[in-house]
């Protein structure tokens, strides 16, 4: 299994330690569960590079660390996880779909692959996606059922954070010898792309970084409204 770069392994770690100094053995449950279900849907594993490794988990991560000092950073940790499996899931199961991917900002057809397009198949892979995070941490003991609720909530909520902002300000880039335009800076013939659409600087990684931070926001906001309670 061919899951991570050794760059990406190291990140890996790193993150897996923070959750573990963090939340102990269950917060590596479901950081294993996360990341076990996303690599075994990427075709062929995915190879992730210590980048994607930290745009996934980073979030995770350092809410994990926050959360011996208050548990209210738990619901954070674990809504990072539901955004982060939202949007893989999606990605996976999506592309799996018979029927052509619209873009969710327009509803118009554009080809498999665009950024921020989605099908019925991916939003429904997006939605188990976030539930199984929620339902592993629920049963864990991370989070009781009414937070994993949100949580759930959340983490669609940051997967359709990913969609939106995929559709619209995502740097796309096209490759100056052979046209293509892609969301890499350098294309696959070697040649670096030209800005062709959106915000340079907003990266799929910037963008799968700000999904889960909107899933740790969203999986927050009912505890701090008094909505849901967290775990003594």
């Amino acid at each position: 299994m061919n899951w991570l770069s050794p760059r990406g392994t190291l990140a890996a770690l790193l993150v897996g330690g923070a959750v573990v100094v963090g939340t102990g053995p269950r917060g590596l449950v479901l950081l294993f569960a996360f990341f076990l279900s996303s690599s075994w849907l990427t075709s062929g594993g995915g190879r992730r590079s210590a980048v994607q490794v930290a745009a996934n988990g980073g979030v995770a991560a350092a809410a994990a660390l926050l959360s011996r000092v208050n548990p209210i950073w738990t619901a954070a940790f674990v809504g990072a996880l539901a955004a982060a499996a939202a949007d893989t899931w999606s990605t996976e199961i999506g592309g799996r779909s018979r029927s052509a991917p619209r873009l969710i900002t327009t509803g118009a057809a554009v080809p498999p692959g665009t950024s921020g397009a989605v099908t019925w198949l991916g939003s429904a892979g997006g939605a188990a996606g976030a539930v199984f995070v929620a339902a592993v941490a629920a049963l864990t003991g991370l989070l009781r059922p009414g937070p994993a609720l949100w949580v759930a909530v959340g983490g669609i909520a940051g997967g359709l954070t990913d969609s939106v902002l995929g559709a619209t300000v995502q740097a796309r880039f096209r490759c100056p010898s052979c046209g293509v335009v892609g969301e890499v800076r350098r294309h696959g013939c070697g040649a670096a792309g030209e800005l062709a659409a959106g915000l340079a600087w907003m990266t799929n990684d910037t963008v799968n970084l700000a999904a889960t931070l909107v899933g740790a926001a969203a999986a927050v906001l009912p505890v701090l409204l008094g909505v849901a309670s967290l775990p003594s």
